[in-house]
């Protein structure tokens, strides 16, 4: 974040010691205190960060920005494909699926389904549709209203219309498995350069009051200094938290057997052991049936996500969401059904989780902000402005103080020579 070299410490930075009267006269010299050996290396590497690092810095903290309301921005772009006026009861789950699987795109099928969240919401049905032989798909998004059942869209691709276009540049830089990668290395480079400023701007003993207020000076490299100061001190806690659940968020597999290693994390997931058994002749349970039974295993529980199975072997999969889930959005509760019995395979309940599987049950709300409700996210939200303010003004500083240096540089005849012709 702070950004600063040997000129600026000599010239606009530097404070020195107050010395008391009965020392000014007759008495030894102060003493300073020598800097610390590996400052300049830590201002060295800060500097290259955000130097190099900074614009895509400033690119993933205002895509975060956005995606922290990017539901609500896509229903006030949206409102005749993602929201309704309708009033009454809703259609029945089992006419909702047979809806969306009518209206699934070519070659696809139906995923899962998510219920409305509130009284102008639409049911969104999730389609997967393969492109080629290497395992990957194209997910389709077909809206239905609630009281009507009528499709309201049917061909909007992820990664096409404007917010899942974000979420994708946001997620993977739009270049997939790879992209995820670059984006967790950018997480763990805004740690780094968070620390190192952290480190640099740390107060003196005596200068608490001072590191955290604007210090007004004459010059412009002064004053974009106190900007960029200020700017990571207030926001660095904030930041750092970003950060780190980025780099949960981008590299899962490596974080929770890390944290595992302290306490238990069942990963929900983790559906490898998940599997419903086949019974010849019996039909598989309907949607209708399966979120009965789901409720009734979790009555206090909201269901706000369905996994449909589409393979014989698959099961359902209910998200729920409890009084007193941080995930206001999705829930932090999970059951697993045989898609045939209705047998409980698998329950992730939030109120009996480990240390573990808390600790990673934070780190998404976190990220967007909804663990703290509505105040979180307009924290976030803000947040995401931070690193613009010290990019550009960590620009402007080190384009300042290179314009010094040149003008610095020049030679006293070349100077003269200016000067005698007006140039």
């Amino acid at each position: 974040m702070l950004k600063r070299d040997d000129r600026i410490d000599r010239t606009s930075i530097t404070t020195y010691p107050v010395v008391s009267e009965s020392r000014r006269v007759g008495s030894p010299s102060v003493v300073s205190i020598p800097r610390h050996p590996f400052r300049r290396l830590w201002l060295r590497v800060h500097l290259y960060l955000g130097l190099f690092g900074g614009a895509l810095f400033v690119l993933m903290s205002l895509t975060g920005s956005f995606l922290v309301f990017y539901k609500a921005i896509d229903e006030w772009l949206n409102p005749a494909l993602l929201t309704t006026s309708g009033s009454g009861p809703y259609k029945s789950l089992n006419e909702v699926v047979a809806t969306a699987q009518a209206a699934a795109p070519a070659g696809g099928w139906l995923e899962s389904l998510e219920l409305p969240s509130h009284e102008r919401e639409v049911f969104k049905a999730w389609h997967k549709v393969p492109i080629d032989q290497l395992d990957r798909f194209r997910w389709y998004l077909v809206t239905i209203d609630p009281y009507t059942g009528s499709v309201l869209s049917r061909d909007r691709e992820w990664g096409t219309y404007f917010v899942s276009f974000i979420y994708e540049l946001h997620e993977s830089l739009l270049i997939d498995k790879l992209g995820r990668t670059l984006v967790g290395f950018v997480a763990i480079f805004l740690l780094v350069s968070i620390g190192t400023g952290l480190y640099l701007w740390w107060p003196r003993s005596g200068r608490l009051r001072q590191a955290f207020t604007f210090v007004r000076g004459r010059s412009v490299i002064r004053r974009q200094y106190e900007w960029h100061k200020l700017s990571g001190a207030y926001g660095a806690i904030v930041l750092a938290v970003l950060a780190f659940t980025g780099v949960y968020l981008a590299f899962p597999t490596y974080v929770i057997p890390l944290v595992s290693v302290f306490s238990p994390v069942d990963d929900p997931s983790d559906e490898r052991a998940v599997q419903s058994h086949p019974v010849s002749g019996q039909l598989s349970l309907s949607v209708e049936e399966a979120a009965g039974l789901a409720q009734r295993l979790v009555p206090d529980g909201r269901i706000i996500y369905i996994g449909i199975p589409p393979e014989l072997t698959d099961a359902y999969q209910m998200a729920m969401h409890r009084p007193g889930d941080i995930r206001e959005s999705a829930g932090n509760n999970m059951v697993w059904l045989d898609q045939y019995s209705g047998a409980v395979l698998k329950v992730h309940d939030w109120q009996t989780s480990t240390a573990g599987e808390i600790f990673v049950a934070w780190l998404f709300p976190l990220h967007n902000g909804e663990a703290f409700g509505l105040i979180g996210r307009w924290i976030v939200f803000f947040a995401g402005f931070i690193p613009l303010v010290l990019y550009v003004t960590a620009l402007r500083m080190w384009w300042l103080k290179r314009q010094a240096h040149r003008r610095q540089e020049r030679s006293p005849d070349d100077r003269a020579s200016r000067g005698l012709f007006g140039r």
